[in-house]
């Protein structure tokens, strides 16, 4: 694709959304919420240790510390996030340094390398790339109109794989561009041009943003554990 970086892609670098509140699930910031004995924050940086040259992570400012002896070390580096998700993309992006970036959330536990091996390939054919699954319910507006049937819209995942050089000509224009207040990755990169293409996900990665997302993720591993014999 012209103007994207032709090094290979184990040129890339992980960024890691770990700056929310978690206010959703009563437990304090998601970074810290504890699945199978592992904080979110540790799962997500075990995910990337042996695929990415360097991790960036962002959390919340007041944690800074306590993030850091959980997962500090060589090829890792913590940063202060921002008053928005957005705002928390944008500056992790402002700290990467690799041609090809990762842009992951600790709220996505069951992310496996075999998808984020595929996702690469994908990104270097069109620019970036994400998981989706198909939608299985009919989509409404909150006033009753229906917006979608079944299998009419794809369920977008993390992580979202990108060309650095795309995401920042995209946010160099993005203040005059026609886009949200908050716009998600996504709807960043097409102000770069780059159609975001996806990639068959799984309905095991799931996204936990409520208690009951947390007790399913349970249940997962605990399910996990019984068929390895643990």
């Amino acid at each position: 694709m012209s103007g994207l970086d032709d090094r290979p892609c184990d040129a890339a670098q992980a960024l890691i959304q770990a700056a929310g509140s978690g206010s959703r699930l009563g437990l304090g910031p998601k970074a810290f919420v504890r699945l199978d004995g592992e904080t979110l924050l540790e799962r997500s940086v075990a995910l990337f240790r042996d695929l990415v040259e360097s991790i960036v992570i962002a959390v919340p400012a007041a944690d800074l510390s306590r993030a850091r002896s959980l997962v500090g070390g060589p090829g890792v580096s913590l940063i202060a996030g921002g008053a928005t998700r957005s705002e928390t993309t944008r500056k992790l992006i402002g700290e990467a340094t690799a041609p090809w970036l990762i842009l992951h959330d600790v709220v996505h536990p069951f992310a496996t390398a075999a998808s984020v091996s595929l996702l690469i390939e994908a990104a270097k054919t069109h620019g970036a790339s994400a998981p989706g699954i198909v939608n299985t319910e009919y989509l409404y507006r909150l006033d009753g109109e229906i917006l979608h049937a079944p299998g009419d819209v794809l369920i977008g995942q993390k992580p979202v794989v990108f060309s650095a050089e795309a995401v920042r000509r995209a946010y160099s224009t993005l203040d005059a561009a026609d886009v949200s207040q908050d716009p998600s990755l996504l709807e960043v990169l097409e102000v770069a041009g780059i159609r975001t293409a996806f990639v068959e996900g799984s309905t095991r990665n799931i996204k936990i943003t409520s208690p009951a997302d947390l007790a399913l993720a349970e249940a997962m591993v605990a399910l996990e554990k019984r068929r390895a014999g643990r």
